[in-house]
Parts: C-alpha cells; sequence; structure tokens
C-alpha cells in the first residue's frame, strides 16, 4: 500500500515539475527555455540539480554493494575525490563562464569547432561521450531493474523492468526540456538524500552505533578496514586512476558541463558548488553505514539480494517503499540529464528534422543492451564511463582556457581521439592490454594527455612573454 501512494505522490511531483516548466511560447524562446533553462537558475536549485545529476544509482545500490566487498578504503577515497571534483568545477566554472562572455556557444561541441576552428573536433567529442556516457546510463537501467526484479519476484524477465525504466527516463527527458529535468531533479535530490539518511541512521541503530559497527568488522572481516581492501583492488594506481577520472567529470561530462552554463550569475555558480561539497558529504558519509550493514549481516549475498534485504526487507515497510521511490528518482536524475545533454550536443547540427532523435533513440538501444548482458559491479561499470570521458579533457579545458584569437594546436583533439580509441579496444579485446609495464592503461593515457597539454599552455604562456 506505501509503495503505491508514495509512487503515486513522485508521480504527481513530476507532472508538475513538467508544468512548471513549459513554456507556451514558440521561437526562439521557446528554444531556448527548452534546452538552457533560460539561464536563470539560482543557488538552491543549482545545488539539487548538479548533486541529483552526479549522484544517481549507483549512489544507494553501488556504493553500499562496494563497500560490502572492498571495505572502508573505497568510502575514504571516494568523500576526498567528491570533495575535490567540486573545487575543481568552482575554478573551472569560472573559467566556462569567462569564456561564454567572449565566445558565445551553446554546446560544447560547438565551442571546440570554433576554438579550433575545425569542425571535425566536435566529432571526436560526440564519439568519446556516446560511446562512454553508455556504462553511465546503463548503470541507471542495471541498478533499478536488478533491484525491483528481485523485490517483485514476478513472472516478469529483468529486461521488461529495464525496458520500462528506459522508456521513463526517455519520455520525460524528451517532453520537458532542461528545465523540467532541474526541477526534477531538486524532487529527486531531495527524495535520495533523504532516504540514504533514513536507512543509515536504521542500519546503525540496530548495528548499535559507529563504535560497535567497526569493532563487529574487525572480528569478521578485518581485511575491510585496511587498504587495498579484502580483494586487493584499492591499489594505488586504482585509486590514482579513480581520482583523477572523478576529479574531471564536471570538464568531461555535458550533463555536468551545462549546469555551469544555466546559473543565473557567478555568485550562485560559486553558491553552488560549494553547497554540492556540502552535499557530497551528507550522502556518501551514511552509504559507509549501509554498506558495513550488509558485510555484518549479508556477505555472502548476491548484490541483488543484499540490496532488497538491507533496503526493504530489513526496514520499516514505508522505509521499504521510499527506498524503492528513491532508487527510481535516482535513476531518472541522472539518466534524463545525460540523455538531454547528448541530444543537446548532437541535434543542432542534424538539418533533417525527422533524423534528430536517431543518434538518441541508438544511444537508448545500446545502453538497454549493456544493462541487461553486463555482468560488472555498478562502480566498475561507474568507473570505465568516468576513465572515458576523462580522456577528453584535455581537449576540453585548453579550449576554455584559450583567449579570443588564440588557435590550440589540432594536434591535441587528434592524440584524445587516439586515446579514446586505445582505451575502447583494450576493453573489448585483448589486443591492447590494460595493464602496460605495471602500469594501468587509462592512468599512462591520461598522464600522456596531461602532459602534451601542458607543454602546449606552458608555450602559449612563453610566447605572450616573448610579445
Amino acid at each position: 500500500m506505501w509503495f503505491g501512494l508514495l509512487l503515486l505522490a513522485y508521480l504527481i511531483a513530476l507532472i508538475y515539475a513538467l508544468r512548471l516548466s513549459r513554456n507556451a511560447e514558440v521561437g526562439p524562446v521557446g528554444e531556448q527555455s527548452y534546452r538552457f533553462a533560460d539561464s536563470n537558475i539560482g543557488s538552491v536549485l543549482g545545488v539539487l540539480t548538479f548533486s541529483a545529476t552526479l549522484f544517481s544509482t549507483f549512489t544507494l545500490l553501488g556504493l553500499p554493494d562496494f563497500f560490502r566487498n572492498h571495505g572502508v578504503g573505497a568510502w575514504i577515497f571516494l568523500g576526498v575525490t567528491d570533495m575535490a571534483m567540486a573545487f575543481l568545477g568552482l575554478w573551472f566554472g569560472l573559467k566556462v563562464r569567462e569564456k561564454i562572455s567572449v565566445q558565445e556557444f551553446e554546446s560544447v561541441s560547438e565551442m571546440l569547432a570554433k576554438t579550433y576552428h575545425a569542425d571535425w573536433v566536435r566529432f571526436i567529442y560526440w564519439g568519446g561521450i556516446f560511446v562512454f556516457l553508455l556504462p553511465y546510463v546503463a548503470i541507471q537501467i542495471k541498478g533499478v531493474s536488478g533491484f525491483l526484479s528481485v523485490a517483485f519476484p514476478l513472472d516478469i524477465p529483468n529486461w521488461s523492468w529495464s525496458l520500462f525504466i528506459l522508456l521513463a527516463i526517455l519520455i520525460y527527458s524528451h517532453l520537458g526540456g532542461l528545465k523540467a529535468i532541474i526541477y526534477n531533479d531538486a524532487i529527486q535530490g531531495i527524495i535520495l538524500l533523504s532516504i540514504t539518511l533514513l536507512i543509515a541512521a536504521i542500519c546503525l541503530d540496530q548495528m548499535g552505533g559507529w563504535t560497535s559497527m567497526f569493532e563487529q568488522i574487525e572480528e569478521r572481516n578485518p581485511k575491510l578496514l585496511s587498504i587495498p581492501g579484502p580483494t586487493g583492488l584499492l591499489n594505488t594506481q586504482f585509486l590514482l586512476a579513480s581520482f583523477l577520472t572523478i576529479v574531471l567529470m564536471p570538464i568531461s561530462q555535458p550533463q555536468l558541463f551545462a549546469r555551469f552554463t544555466v546559473m543565473r550569475d557567478e555568485r550562485s555558480m560559486i553558491e553552488m558548488l560549494l553547497g554540492m561539497s556540502v552535499f557530497v558529504f551528507l550522502i556518501i558519509t551514511p552509504t559507509i553505514a549501509i554498506g558495513m550493514y550488509g558485510a555484518i549481516n549479508y556477505p555472502d549475498l548476491s548484490a541483488g539480494e543484499f540490496w532488497v534485504n538491507t533496503l526493504v526487507n530489513d526496514q520499516p515497510e514505508i522505509i521499504g517503499a521510499l527506498a524503492v521511490v528513491g532508487l527510481l528518482a535516482a535513476a531518472m536524475s541522472t539518466a534524463d540529464s545525460q540523455l538531454f545533454a547528448l541530444e543537446s550536443e548532437v541535434s543542432p547540427t542534424i538539418q533533417t528534422h525527422s533524423f534528430r532523435k536517431l543518434p538518441i533513440l541508438i544511444f537508448a538501444i545500446m545502453a538497454f543492451g549493456l544493462a541487461v548482458l553486463s555482468s560488472s559491479e555498478l562502480v566498475l561499470l561507474a568507473t570505465v564511463s568516468f576513465a572515458g570521458t576523462s580522456l577528453l579533457a584535455p581537449m576540453i579545458l585548453l579550449a576554455v582556457l584559450s583567449r579570443d584569437g588564440e588557435h590550440p594546436p589540432l594536434l591535441i583533439p587528434v592524440i584524445c581521439g587516439v586515446s579514446l580509441l586505445i582505451y575502447l579496444i583494450s576493453l573489448l579485446s585483448s589486443f591492447v592490454p590494460q595493464v602496460i609495464f605495471g602500469y594501468r592503461l587509462e592512468l599512462l593515457l591520461l598522464t600522456l594527455n596531461a602532459i602534451i597539454v601542458g607543454f602546449f599552455y606552458f608555450l602559449r604562456g612563453q610566447s605572450r612573454v616573448t610579445r
């Protein structure tokens, strides 16, 4: 009963957010509202939309399961990393708004084409985000559908749940535009944070508090309190590579980049990112309690069984119902932003109107397939997405830092494109190893790209001094 009532309330809230966002005007004004939310978003909405877009299904499902399997080192690492991302985003966001003030652009791909004076550069960017946002959208579908299939053991195959989630995301991202998505994010960010805190508090109470929790972990599996953890995953290279790729997300992922451009002013953007850093602490801290609760009570269960027991069966009925709705909110708030960002990047350059939705349809079908077929942990799927898109960061960063009239060398996007291709091949075959000379491939590629971009940026500075 509670689930039905809460789901109905959630759907009504989404419809209301959609209604708030509708702009009756047509033409340029309507398009501006649809794609850019009138570029008039305040700090409170900014905090909620940025945070809800960033924290997805893997927050309530993937992170606790990751901590259950790999220990508290993962929690410490993610907390530090996300805080660093917030402060890098603050610096980068100011640079983006400075760039917009001297060079108008409506998408990242347009900025790249204008700055590098080569239209083909946008295709490198499109290819990168198309391929490497796939795992991130797949996470949302895979996480919620896997949870629902176990929570509601009906004669419904897992792929049916996945298809339902995907269709809901597609419909909402298409109907409302960016303003609807931002209002939707505000609602869903509050839901996600609230349910995470509630479930963590109940889990902590059942374990006897923080001190008792760590004592029980020490008794049952002390390796969970160590680094690199029970499986050895949290080694130096994994932590460093993951740190760099996550920190670079505001630069490389279009759904986060877009949040810098729609804020009302610089003050609102600064307040948004500072508020987001608080949100990071509030939402990541509780997930360690949920994960350790699983490590104590359900160490050998599958991820789906752990989720259902911890989030539903062991909770009061109303909390379990809230958890299901919270997961739907987490999936929607991230996936709709990603699909909309992808559409905003690609569609404006497609002249034939009837084909504008085709790239998004192809993307959705591929994300659905990956969600159904992949057996990877949610967090590990996320790291693949972050690593891939991070390889785009050097050419984006150099474009943003370039002054009006400067021509960054075309070698930069070429190198980024080759890096993307090499990393993709390493994921799909053994032809390119994922570890070379004892170092992770994504770390080597990102380091190489950063060195080359840093070199050209240094040369630019030197040429200014000479002149």
